[in-house]
This record gives structure tokens, C-alpha cells and sequence, in this order.
């Protein structure tokens, strides 16, 4: 929600929850239009099956060569500070 409500206040046009436009059925976080980015936060460290799916989703994303953001808990922390700096390596400003 936190990601959500900064990319809604910074006016980063986003989806939610959006298919990944591949053969495989998986789905990405957030995604961006602007830039074709996508954002995956990954909040479940200490779960085994929660980090292979991390990997696999993570070699999806190499594979088809899709524009990834990967945020962790400390990074949602200081989203003013961390994202901006994340979303103009793919030319997206926030400011």
C-alpha cells in the first residue's frame, strides 16, 4: 500500500497486480506504462518458498529482458529518498 500511495501522489501513472505479457502466467506488482517498468517488491525474506518464487520470477524477468524495480522492507522505508532515484534510470521524474 505504501508503494501505491507514493507512486498515486507523485502522479506515476500505475497498474496493480498486472500480467506480465509472456507466455508464463505470472503477474508483477505494479506496473508503469510510462517507461514499461515494473516494480516487484519482495517482503517475505524469511519464507523458503516465498525466495524460490522470488528467484523464478526474478530469471522471468532477465529472460524476456524486462524493465525491473525490486524494492525490499528497508527500501520501503525511505521510498522519497530510494524510488526517485530507481524510476530515472528508466527516464520516469517524479519531481
Amino acid at each position: 500500500m505504501l508503494i501505491d500511495n507514493w507512486l498515486y501522489m507523485f502522479e506515476v501513472v500505475h497498474a496493480y497486480e498486472r500480467k506480465l505479457p509472456i507466455e508464463e502466467d505470472v503477474y508483477s506488482d505494479f506496473y508503469l506504462p510510462t517507461g514499461k517498468v515494473y516494480i516487484e517488491y519482495w517482503g517475505y525474506e524469511n519464507d523458503s518458498k516465498y525466495l524460490e518464487r522470488k528467484q523464478i520470477k526474478q530469471n522471468i524477468y532477465k529472460k524476456y529482458n524486462l524493465k525491473l524495480i525490486e524494492l525490499e522492507d528497508k527500501d520501503v522505508q525511505n521510498l522519497d529518498d530510494i524510488l526517485p532515484r530507481l524510476l530515472l534510470k528508466y527516464g520516469i521524474q517524479t519531481y
